[in-house]
């Protein structure tokens, strides 16, 4: 026994030696591998990512691994066929990236330097830009003369409402306007301007706008308070806030114009007029940033579309030359930007390349699916006319019955009922002891009865009378009038069933490649990590 124990001792030093924790952490499972496709492993970390990107709202959490592995068979036969060098493809991806990149850049250039202002330069921007708060009497003069009166009236002495009437106005009181507290700012400029020095009582006039000579005498002045203040704070954060943005993208851009060593000839972009650019100043390098060359005849063109837009704009149309300064300036902000911001490789760093990693593997599976999938997916005009034909009632309207019907539970009652329709009586006549009211014809889509009623009607043509047991209920029937099925037209539903059968054919062809794909390769899943991954997915949902 001891020799037995001695010759373990060295089996198990010899394969510590050799390495045995790699086999045995094989053997018990690998919690770091979900798992290996065709010798490549993925971690639950890799399907986290993929789920992340993947999942829509509404989504549950996969049963299997199975849709993953399937993203996984795709994107890499996709790749495996070079459509990672397609032109579509590249272009969405380097589109994609531009933007991203730009977010990643703004959130951390910006977005992570801004701040909450203080309450002492909120308050200054609310004394600023809200206050002060006015309420005002006003009395509108159509006549100059007139109001040239009543200003001699009140330099006098006389009382606002007196002296507009001792100037002969009618229904001074009924035509006095007291506007209520308003902020400063929704007072028209020639008022504004007249009353902004002016203190409660005060009275400015006259201020001839639109068509009348304005008095205005100030009620009450009010410089702001803190309750107003508070009803503001955050439309007052978020101004400061977008202050601070462009002071922080303003300091970028120059840093930026060192780093890239722009250079912009002043000079040249001044001569460039309306009339344009031609000749050898048309290829002048106007714009150099890096080794990118900006030509007269690039910024002009930016100009004259600008010019189409903003330049016969209905408010604040915009010059030529300030067309010209924004287009120069935007050129300098959007270029700079976009080269900063591609040169940090953002792709390469979390949490933007998870998201990039799935991005490529998506557009390749898309490129797969449009050169491969949706060819062999095709649908002819001769496959939608069949569906047609075989499926006629997919593609019915409905029938419709006009009817009356009349229940009871009262089973002597629906007997005689029962006995006197079968010797011919009216149908309404004898039905007026279940309903005395009358009984409605109704019409009603056939589809919509109960079976056994439905299965009733079918037997009888219009004028006849049929009788169903439902339950405990005697349900008498009259058919009045049968609307049969009409079948609707070919060319009123053709590019609904192409859409059908494409998406049909499509999922058809796309799962067959998948399990094409699944033949050809080696999978292994890791049930374990599996099982352990999912749960807790669950549990983070709850």
């Amino acid at each position: 026994m001891r020799t037995h124990h001695a010759f373990f001792r060295i089996i198990i030093t010899t394969l510590l030696v050799l390495g045995l924790s790699s086999p045995l952490h094989a053997f018990w499972g690998n919690s770091d591998v979900l798992v290996t496709v065709n010798d490549t492993e993925y971690s639950p970390a890799d399907f986290r990512n993929w789920w992340r990107e993947w999942r829509e709202p509404g989504m549950n959490i996969p049963e299997t691994p199975d849709p993953y592995i399937d993203w996984l068979l795709l994107s890499s036969e996709a790749k495996a066929m070079q459509l990672d060098e397609n032109a579509s493809y590249l272009k969405k991806l380097d589109v994609f990236l531009k933007v991203r990149s730009l977010m990643q850049l703004k959130a951390e250039e910006i977005d992570a330097n801004k701040e909450i202002p203080p309450r002492d330069v909120l308050w200054e921007s609310y004394r600023e830009e809200y206050t002060p708060i006015f309420d005002l009497a006003m009395i509108a003069v159509p006549e100059q003369e007139q109001a040239q009166v009543v200003r001699r009236f009140l330099d006098e002495g006389v009382a606002f409402l007196d002296a507009a009437e001792a100037a002969g106005l009618e229904n001074v009181a009924e035509e006095l306007e007291h506007t209520g507290p308003m902020r400063f700012t929704r007072i028209p400029d020639p008022l504004r301007e007249a009353i902004m020095p002016l203190g409660e009582g005060d009275i400015a006039g006259p201020v001839f706008f639109g068509h009348s000579y304005y008095f205005i005498e100030v009620l009450e002045r009010n410089e702001g308070s803190d309750a107003d203040f508070e009803t503001l704070k955050q439309a007052l954060i978020r101004q400061e806030q977008k202050k601070q943005e462009a002071r922080l993208t303003q300091a970028l851009l120059e840093r930026l114009m060192d780093k890239y060593q722009v250079q912009v000839d002043e000079e040249a972009i001044a001569a460039i007029d309306p009339e344009g650019v031609s000749g050898e100043d048309a290829e002048h390098t106007v714009i150099r940033i890096a080794d990118i060359k900006i030509p007269a005849s690039v910024v002009y063109e930016a100009v004259q579309k600008a010019q189409k837009t903003r330049g016969q704009a209905r408010h604040d149309p915009e010059s030529f030359a300030e067309s010209k300064k924004r287009v120069v300036q935007d050129i300098l902000s959007q270029t700079l930007t976009n080269m900063e911001a591609l040169d940090r490789h953002y792709e390469e760093v979390p949490p933007l390349k998870q998201t990039f990693e799935f991005y490529q593997g998506h557009r390749l599976i898309k490129e797969l699916e449009a050169e491969i999938i949706k060819p062999r997916a095709e649908v002819t005009d001769e496959n939608v006319k069949a569906y047609y034909d075989e499926n006629p009632g997919l593609f019915s309207r409905e029938g419709f019955v006009e009817m009356a019907m009349v229940r009871t539970n009262e089973a002597q009652l629906a007997e005689r009922i029962t006995r006197e329709l079968k010797t011919g009586a009216d149908f309404f006549s004898v039905m007026e002891p279940v309903s005395p009211a009358g009984v409605r014809i109704e019409k009603r889509p056939a589809a919509h009865l109960p079976d056994a009623i439905k299965a009733e009607l079918e037997k009888l043509s219009p004028g006849q009378v049929g009788i169903v047991e439902d339950g405990d209920e005697t349900v008498f029937i009259k058919l009045v009038r049968r609307e049969d099925q009409d079948r609707i037209p070919f060319d009123a539903v053709r590019d609904r069933i192409r859409t059908q059968l494409e998406e049909e054919r499509f999922e058809s062809v796309r799962n067959e490649m998948i399990q094409q794909l699944r033949a050809l390769s080696d999978i292994e899943i890791n049930q374990s990590a599996w099982k352990k991954l999912r749960k807790t997915l669950v549990e983070e949902e709850v």
